[in-house]
């Protein structure tokens, strides 16, 4: 499965991250060290991974309001983890994980 994932290129401070994945939005706090209540990007539960919250919404246009619809929220833990979508979740988190770990060497 390809994803087209996309990191916008505002101001990104303190590991707060967010983008596009295909005709979705997300947010993700990503941390420099593997924590012990982040995503593991293997099995996408909680323990030993970059990832500690992370978002992935559409927004949708109504008359007065703007409608969020949530998709997978987690926040140590998860709340909400819409099966459909299970394994576009791990390839995003599988993704920050391996770019949040590069290391340059000088």
């Amino acid at each position: 499965m390809s994803l087209n994932i996309k990191i916008c290129t505002s101001k990104n401070r303190y590991g707060y991250v967010r983008g596009e994945v295909d005709h979705f939005y997300w947010y993700a706090l990503v941390h420099r060290e593997e924590v012990d209540f982040g995503i593991n990007p293997n099995n996408l539960t909680a323990g030993n991974g970059r990832v500690s919250r992370l978002c992935v919404y559409k927004d949708i246009p109504m008359y007065n309001y703007t409608k969020r619809l949530i998709y997978a929220n987690y926040k140590r833990e998860w709340e909400v983890l819409n099966s459909s979508y299970e394994e576009m979740i791990r390839n995003l988190v599988e993704y920050l994980d391996r770019r949040y770990s590069i290391r340059l060497v000088k």
